[in-house]
């Protein structure tokens, strides 16, 4: 299996690329810097000129780049989020298409995100939940359009809707000084559901989504069981042995500029259908052990 990853010098990126070569896949890296050396990657390919994308060679895309999500949300800001994620998957699509129908990759794993769903309370959310109000889903809808796109070149596209991912890396790195020196709490009330999952976790089920001709379309990318921040801010303080008594007011997130506070405050009560029925084992399906596991990694 020869497999390209978009985004394979990021946080999810180095984590697919390792599982690819624990399952002997060889990895063919995309990136703006064709120069720079990657681990676990064989090849590095350029991404700077979209209409030079090389996708030859290759049984399986799995696409994952696109601008960070937290940031200042300027008008610049969401332009790039908004861009870098459909345009550049369109061009990749565009890509595929200029290969020969025999010699095309057979699936494309193109990353979406749980805020497809927007702020949903305590619904619960499969694979088959309408979407959203807001940026975000707005962002999401299209960008998985873009994406399915490539179905209309005989190639199986699989969407993998990723939730809160835990790891050295990602949220935990913006949050984890903070709980440490003891001022971390909820955000807000609390009561808004988290959705998250391990990053090795994330790993494997894009692998398996790569590997199971079966699996197509929609997934939720996240762990079985769901928490509200509150819980997750209890549970973190725990495993780090420290006090989380300082909640961080509504106000505070309503104050940041172009509506990003958002993200922060809406919920999303996730349910991972689509791999409960490939009879996927999340290594990590507990909050407690998760944390623990990456905070022992430290």
């Amino acid at each position: 299996m020869r497999v390209g990853i978009t985004g394979a010098r990021g946080f999810l990126g180095k984590a697919i690329a390792k599982e690819a070569k624990r399952r002997r896949w060889k990895v063919v890296a995309f990136s703006r810097n064709s120069y720079q050396d990657l681990d676990d990657v064989e090849e590095v390919r350029s991404l700077a000129d979209p209409e030079s994308i090389d996708l030859s060679g290759l049984d399986a895309v799995i696409h994952l780049a696109g601008e960070p999500v937290v940031g200042w949300w300027s008008k610049d800001k969401k332009r790039r989020i908004r861009d870098s994620r459909i345009d550049l998957t369109s061009d990749l699509v565009e890509a595929l298409a200029s290969i020969s129908e025999s010699e095309r990759p057979k699936v494309l794993v193109s990353a979406s995100a749980i805020g497809y769903y927007g702020d949903r309370a305590d619904e619960e959310l499969d694979e088959e939940a309408d979407v959203g109000f807001g940026f975000l889903p707005e962002v999401c809808r299209d960008w998985e359009a873009a994406s399915n796109k490539a179905e209309r070149l005989g190639i199986r596209v699989v969407t993998p809707r990723i939730g809160v991912v835990l790891g050295q890396e990602g949220f935990l790195s913006k949050i984890r000084l903070i709980f440490r020196v003891g001022l971390g709490g909820r955000l807000s009330s609390g009561s808004q559901w988290m959705s998250w999952i391990h990053v090795g976790d994330v790993a494997k089920i894009f692998a398996e989504c790569v590997a199971r001709r079966a699996i197509a379309g929609r997934v939720n990318c996240v762990a079985p069981n769901p928490v509200t921040n509150a819980e997750f801010t209890q549970v973190y303080s725990r495993v780090l042995r420290r006090k989380a008594l300082l909640p961080v007011p509504k106000f505070v997130f309503n104050c940041l500029p172009g509506d990003m506070g958002r993200i922060f405050l809406e919920s999303q009560r996730v349910d991972p259908v689509v791999m409960k029925a490939f009879g996927y084992e999340w290594e990590f399906s507990n909050l407690e052990s998760a944390l623990s596991d990456i905070e022992a990694g430290r």
